[in-house]
């Protein structure tokens, strides 16, 4: 959402997070700012870097930026195509807003998301299904991170954060690492033994009941050297299987 504040004489335009409030970037009037396509005139003005921009009509700011909201999970076809019904998104010309966007470099995708977990309008509005007790913290699609503007729970393998006020990613080698992918023989193997490796632990109560934590997020597979003593190690409890 945007939110407006003053400081003095001067008027502030901010960009906020949908589920924590938080501010993610400060917007400049040129953002913000529309023409009437019927006006008959043209309106210039100075932006951020005081170069001449030429105000646009909300139409003409939806057909340029749907697809870039699209890619980064900020609208979907659906509603990129009502907004041209509307001639607006939900803020105007802007549409929800996170205060995170990642890509998992695993998967490829880009999410945005919230990922201040621990917020307390977070947990106002996420805490029974967000931290539930059932819900693992990594299953085969990755490692929950937060909850997008929709509510639902978002997974990574393997992070790089997208600067939100320049659109640059993190350079490879800052690259987060989630859960089990941290451990570089598990990273190795293949999606599908991957897989079997998480459910069969998370399978095993005794083993669960040993771990506790590291079972739900998977990061046990570190207390092992390689894929045989893991096994071994799950598989010494009495009907477990990886």
């Amino acid at each position: 959402m945007i939110r407006v504040r003053f400081s003095g004489s001067q008027q502030i335009f901010e960009e906020i997070c949908e589920h924590c409030k938080s501010k993610i970037i400060d917007l400049h009037i040129t953002d913000v700012t529309t023409i009437n396509p019927r006006a008959g005139w043209t309106l210039k003005m100075k932006d951020k870097d005081n170069r001449d921009v030429t105000v646009r009509s909300p139409r003409d700011i939806i057909m340029q930026k749907s697809s870039s909201y699209i890619s980064k999970g900020l609208l979907d076809e659906t509603e990129a195509n009502e907004a041209f019904t509307k001639k607006a998104f939900k803020y105007g010309t802007r549409p929800e807003a996170m205060c995170s966007q990642s890509i998992d470099t695993v998967t490829g995708i880009t999410s945005s998301f919230c990922y201040k977990t621990d917020h307390p309008r977070f947990l106002a509005k996420y805490s029974s299904s967000f931290h539930t007790g059932s819900q693992v913290d990594t299953n085969s699609s990755g490692s929950k991170v937060g909850v997008d503007r929709k509510g639902n729970i978002i997974r990574m393998k393997a992070i790089k954060n997208i600067n939100i006020a320049t659109g640059i990613a993190e350079a490879d080698s800052d690259i987060k690492y989630k859960g089990p992918l941290d451990t570089v023989w598990f990273r190795r193997l293949d999606d599908r033994t991957q897989q079997r490796y998480i459910e069969g632990a998370q399978a095993c109560d005794a083993y669960v009941a040993r771990y506790g934590r590291e079972v739900k997020d998977m990061t046990v597979v570190a207390r092992y050297r390689n894929a045989l003593e893991f096994i071994a190690a799950v598989e010494l409890n009495r009907g477990c299987r990886i």
